[in-house]
């Protein structure tokens, strides 16, 4: 058999036990505990996630769904990369779902290099877990790591604490960069002896007992010029059939949101023209079997100008399958909105994060709420399912902002919704004003002179249990995508809905009963709502 000169490893889910075990450590009353809180419940087995449940209750002959359902972009993307520049590669597209799959080709001896993304991941543990288990069947074969989490870590982090983190992961190279492909061939090219590490800009890796880091440039692959080869994705020769595929057709995001540091790693805004778009969706057609496109740029609908002729072209190519985006509902209209449903647009996730202008301002949304009700009723005039997100603790937050918040959502009546405590990431723009919202700590356990991370968390609770006209979606181990996972099996959403409801209803029972199998002691927050939020604004830090 041929040798591979770099296995691709995707994302890692973590098993959700093992996930909530390592949150809880940190404390139950904590913000990242807190925020975890409602996506499972205990019935006395261990802990069952919305993903479970739903699993659980699958009608007879319908697959579970899982997270090796969707093709991930960032494999199909890196894959098409190396094989076009003469590099033979492999990929594991989930790393809990492939590891046998993963350990017999480690074992085969035909792997010179693994290379293991970091697209989703805000914590070491899940790399961890990957690099361990590379070396555990393979301790020789050269591990390198990229992406997102690496990138971040290199910009926050001091020297002396990076290399501390480098050498607990256990990787024997680091690319910094956000790109990071070309810097990948480099190093592949090195180990098959054209080179050594130190030439090679954007690096850190071991030597010896210690790290050397090389000079940092930017790297720049436009996307036009590397447009995904899905012939290389053909369902494979098991029978295993993924429904569900992930594009991308822009890189960064064209606005400046001040919770958000995602331009800032990823520079320019920049996208494929419309002809482009299509003939990555002709491949994907050509497939066969795909049922879901997932659009994952940050922001497919903008310029509308290019979304429009997109929309008009896939109208006309009558594909098989169906799609979904991230979606600026305040650009849409009515005439938008019906070419999107005409054209296979089967739903949008909403960033939308506050419905309370003041705090919409403090983000930099560039948006009123008024903007996204029309747009929200646009699409739901359309028929096109909505999912829309909200941050609660934002600094300007306060409690009658959140009540905007949340009559806000009693109006729009999006399909689902969801509620998250802020995080407050020290790398966002926000962190310039610091001082001007007396901003203090950070993560999960921030304060600022209206809000802190407890009350905050308070608020969500209340959101979770006392919003009607929205579905809760919740987040870890089910979220967005889970969604068209299965609708494409043949779901329909009022049986989603009624499923998923009932699961948040379990949650609620398992939180609010006193001595819960979970060991949480809560009282019901629905009774306790006058006391809990009575107090006034002003909070102590």
């Amino acid at each position: 058999m041929s040798p591979i000169d770099c296995l691709v490893i995707g994302n890692n889910q973590m098993g959700f036990g093992d996930y909530v075990a390592s949150v809880a450590a940190m404390g139950k009353s904590s913000g990242a505990y807190r925020d975890l809180r409602w996506s499972y419940y205990e019935d006395g087995a261990g802990i069952v996630s919305c993903r479970d449940y739903v699993n659980r209750r699958q009608p007879a002959g319908r697959p579970d769904i899982g997270y090796d359902n969707i093709l991930s972009a960032t494999i199909t993307y890196l894959a098409t990369f190396l094989q076009r520049r003469g590099f033979s590669s492999a990929y594991i597209n989930m790393f809990q779902e492939g590891k046998a799959e993963l350990a017999s080709l480690l074992r085969s001896g035909r792997v010179a290099s693994v290379a293991i993304t970091t697209t989703y991941y805000v914590s070491p543990l899940p790399l961890l877990e990957v690099v361990q288990f590379v070396r555990s069947v393979n301790p020789d074969v050269c591990i390198v790591v990229g992406g997102p989490f690496v990138d971040t870590q290199h910009k926050i982090l001091s020297a002396s604490s990076l290399r501390y983190l480098l050498a607990q992961i256990g990787a024997n190279v680091y690319i910094v960069s956000s790109q990071g492909e070309s810097t990948l061939v480099r190093v592949l090219r090195a180990l098959r002896g054209a080179a050594d590490f130190d030439s090679i800009p954007n690096l850190v890796f071991r030597k010896g007992e210690s790290y050397v880091s090389t000079p940092l440039i930017q790297e720049n692959n436009p996307l036009e010029d590397n447009l995904v080869d899905w012939s290389l994705f053909a369902p494979p020769a098991d029978g295993k059939q993924r429904y569900m595929v992930m594009s991308r057709t822009a890189r960064s995001c064209p606005f400046a949101c001040s919770f958000c540091s995602f331009p800032q790693h990823a520079g320019a805004y920049k996208y494929l023209q419309p002809a482009d778009v299509w003939r990555e969706l002709d491949a994907i057609e050509a497939l066969g079997g795909i049922n879901s496109v997932t659009f994952i740029d940050d922001t497919f609908n903008v310029p509308p100008s290019r979304f429009e002729e997109i929309l008009q072209g896939i109208k006309e190519r009558h594909y098989s399958f169906k799609w979904n985006c991230n979606f600026r509902c305040q650009y849409a209209t009515s005439g938008m909105t019906a070419l999107m449903k005409e054209a296979g647009c089967e739903g949008v996730f909403l960033g939308l994060e506050s419905g309370s202008n003041p705090v919409l301002l403090n983000m930099n949304k560039r948006v009123t709420a008024e903007q996204y009700l029309t747009g929200i009723a646009h699409l739901r005039d359309a028929g096109i399912l909505t999912y829309a997100s909200f941050i609660v603790g934002f600094p300007g937050e306060t409690d009658d902002t959140v009540k905007e918040t949340m009559r806000f959502i009693e109006t729009a009546k999006p399909d689902f919704f969801r509620a998250q405590l802020w995080y407050y990431d020290m790398t966002t723009p926000i962190h310039r004003d610091a001082a001007k919202y007396d901003l203090k700590n950070s993560q999960f356990e921030w304060s600022h002179r209206t809000m802190n991370a407890k009350k905050a968390a308070d608020w969500v609770d209340r959101l979770h249990n006392d919003v009607l006209a929205s579905t809760w979606l919740p987040q870890n181990d089910f979220d967005f995508p889970s969604l068209f996972c299965l609708l494409s099996q043949g779901w329909e959403l009022k049986d989603i809905k009624k499923i998923v409801g009932d699961f948040n209803r379990r949650v609620q029972d398992d939180v609010a009963l006193p001595g819960a199998s979970s060991g949480m002691a809560y009282a019901d927050p629905r009774l306790l709502a006058d006391a809990m939020f009575g107090f006034d604004d002003h909070v102590e830090n």
